[in-house]
């Protein structure tokens, strides 16, 4: 059973009814119209509702109208808001109808079925894309009419900008909704520069902009499959050219480290993604490791797991300059391994051919950090290092320079050097009596074969007072001489043998013995030193140094190979010196060995007659002091009582001339004393008896 209303402005009685009020819920929404006034029964629209099934239908089409329906094609309306010319327009699309028609009501978006009026409006705002029909009903001359017209909503359609290198721009018109309604697409790369068409078969472009050109505008405007150019539905993007070159992307240095791993010092550019690559055992066939460059500078990425003992591994940069157009690859750069073995007296260091003849320029060996000489040759792949103490730790690392700058740094590699060799016995030294410490100090040269230049020691051992009992004095660490502060070079010699020990501990035999001079006096009348040398060859000559009693050298005499001297020979009025014996050896002209110093003291002469006679002869006459080496003499004479009868300040030049009281003394036993100061400040007294006779 169908509900059948009737309303004012259509009718389902078949007439008009005049003043009758209706609801919109009829078939034209919920919303009360109200009174309206009369109309003509011309203008009385029929609708039957035959079956639920018309609802569906599309009533602007006539062919699916229910065949009760009275509408008629007909009417007229205009729209504004859209392209000219086109029934199409860029969201938010707000349009305005115009139409002639008497009281028109609209639907903006019909979608099938009987019409539900939606408002007497003549205007709309559309905000989302898409198809859209307009349905306008309206009062004929004859009736209702029904005029339907459809509209279409676009936005602006997007796109994928992407700045690549070299000042390239690539454009990527999207696939999605804001493009599905158009047909094809224009891009404009910027005002009197480019146009582009694409479609969706082909939606990438590309420009490349000049160098005077820092920034740029690109928009993208889209045509509708009717072929209406939607100028006013555009976005414009503008950006920042990359200006970057693929071809500044390269390796810089390649260092294998010793943990199994590499660092690769790479240079970049902003705008490119440069990906590391590796070949491995150099084949030429490289693959991604997964690690990428970006930065605008040097950076090291470290590449782990990499055994370049069993491998060559050689690597490079695939340039992408921001479009994703993997097109550049950079320099190769191959690692380089290295290996240190230490044998006897040398260390010698092998590494692998490095694989790349057209970059490479030379081999630098790095020692302790100082650079060696280059190796120009490639195929060079074992250098040997005699340059070695033993001992000493030795620290390589082998430089590959390559073309450009770049290069490839082995691993540090550090090894300990061997040694062998046992050190030869000393053969030269010298113990020599050092001027003011009066201690002896023995020097020796390191042996020809078997010495080290540093970390050595050298080991003396003494024998005193001519014993063959050596006993260790000292060890000196990295010292060729030592001072001996255990001795008295002024009571004896002292007799050294000396060994020497290299860095490997490898130590010689002990030397001969070197045996410092001493000199002393066997008697009153000679001075006398010790045979033994104190050099490891024999001695040459000797001289012998005089110093006076003020400290200065009076003279120096050649001895030749004498060990005694006989100081009266030199001087006989001096009462002492000072000697030092110089000795030379056989064979060398610059070495010289030191005594000690030896003062010899002549006492002073002294002589006092034991009998004068003044009887003014001439001979005897007065009873006086004579000697040698004598600074002040004071004379007493005294009786036989012991009184003193006679005194006299100067013994030697002022005597008793045997006179009493201006009388002649009488004779006989007369006593004397003499106080005696020498030349040294040395005082003594003598006392005795003489005989006055006439």
């Amino acid at each position: 059973m169908f509900t059948i209303k009737c309303c004012t402005y259509y009718s389902f009685c078949g007439k008009f009814f005049s003043k009758t009020t209706f609801r919109k819920d009829t078939f034209f929404g919920e919303k009360e119209i109200g009174n309206h006034k009369s109309m003509k029964s011309s203008l009385v629209l029929f609708f039957l509702l035959v079956s639920t099934s018309i609802w569906g239908q599309d009533w602007c089409d006539p062919t699916k109208r229910p065949s009760s329906s009275q509408l008629k094609d007909g009417g007229s309306f205009t729209i504004k808001g859209t392209v000219a010319g086109s029934s199409s327009g860029c969201i938010p699309l707000a349009i305005n109808v115009e139409s002639s028609d008497s009281a028109p009501f609209y639907i903006f978006d019909y979608k099938g079925g009987p019409p539900n009026i939606n408002s007497n409006t003549k205007s709309y705002l559309y905000t989302k894309i898409g198809r859209y029909v307009i349905m306008q009903l309206s009062q004929g001359s004859n009736g209702s009419l029904i005029k339907c017209q459809m509209i279409e909503a676009f936005a602006a359609p997007n796109f994928k900008i992407q700045t690549c290198s070299g000042r390239k721009v690539q454009v990527t018109v999207a696939d999605d909704s804001t493009t599905k309604g158009y047909n094809s697409f224009i891009v404009n790369f910027g005002v009197g520069i480019k146009n582009d068409t694409l479609t969706k078969a082909n939606p990438t472009t590309s420009y490349v902009y000049p160098s005077t050109t820092n920034t740029a505008t690109v928009s993208v405007i889209g045509v509708t499959t009717g072929g209406t150019l939607l100028s006013n539905c555009k976005k414009d993007t503008t950006f920042i050219l990359n200006s970057t070159n693929l071809s500044n992307i390269s390796i810089r240095k390649v260092t294998t480290r010793p943990d199994s791993a590499v660092d690769i010092l790479v240079k970049s550019s902003a705008g490119i993604k440069a990906d590391v690559q590796i070949d491995e055992d150099a084949t030429g066939t490289f693959k991604n490791t997964g690690q990428t460059a970006t930065t605008t500078d040097t950076t090291t990425i470290t590449i782990r797991n990499i055994n370049t003992a069993q491998k060559q591994y050689c690597f490079r940069l695939s340039a992408n300059d921001g479009c994703n157009n993997t097109s550049t690859t950079s320099n190769v750069v191959c690692a380089t391994h290295l290996e240190v073995k230490a044998e006897d007296q040398q260390n010698v260091l092998n590494w692998k051919e490095y694989p790349q003849a057209s970059n490479f320029q030379n081999y630098r060996i790095n020692l302790n950090g100082a650079p060696r000489p280059f190796i120009l040759n490639r195929t060079t792949t074992t250098q040997p290092d005699p340059n070695v103490t033993c001992g000493n730790q030795y620290c390589y690392q082998i430089i590959v320079s390559l073309a450009g700058g770049a290069e490839s740094v082995s691993q540090l590699r550090c090894v300990k050097a061997i040694s062998n060799v046992i050190p030869d016995k000393i053969t030269s030294a010298v113990a020599s009596v050092l001027e003011d410490e009066q201690k002896v100090e023995v020097r020796v040269n390191p042996p020809a074969v078997g010495s080290s230049p540093v970390k050595f020691k050298t080991i003396f051992t003494r024998a005193d007072n001519g014993s063959n009992d050596y006993k260790e004095v000292a060890i000196v660490d990295n010292g060729i001489s030592f001072i001996d502060p255990n001795t008295n070079p002024n009571t004896q010699s002292y007799c050294y043998k000396i060994q020497y020990e290299n860095s490997c501990g490898k130590r010689s035999e002990p030397s001969e013995p070197v045996c410092s001079i001493h000199v002393y006096s066997r008697n009153a009348s000679t001075i006398d030193w010790t045979p033994e040398s104190p050099f490891l060859v024999p001695v040459r000559s000797y001289s012998l140094e005089i110093i006076d009693e003020n400290g200065d050298p009076k003279a120096q005499f050649n001895l030749g190979g004498n060990t005694t001297f006989d100081p009266s020979a030199s001087n006989p009025d001096q009462q002492l010196f000072k000697y030092r014996i110089l000795a030379y050896p056989e064979g060398s002209a610059g070495t010289l060995s030191y005594s000690n110093y030896f003062v010899f003291v002549k006492g002073s002469l002294v002589f006092i007659p034991d009998a004068f006679s003044p009887n003014k002869d001439a001979i005897n006459d007065l009873f006086a002091v004579r000697g040698q080496f004598i600074e002040t003499s004071r004379l007493i004479v005294y009786n036989r009582w012991g009184q003193p009868i006679f005194e006299s300040d100067d013994a030697i030049k002022k005597g008793w001339d045997g006179q009493l009281n201006g009388q002649i003394a009488p004779e006989g036993s007369y006593v004397y004393r003499v106080e005696i100061k020498d030349f040294l400040g040395k005082n003594f007294v003598k006392v005795g008896i003489f005989l006055l006779t006439r």
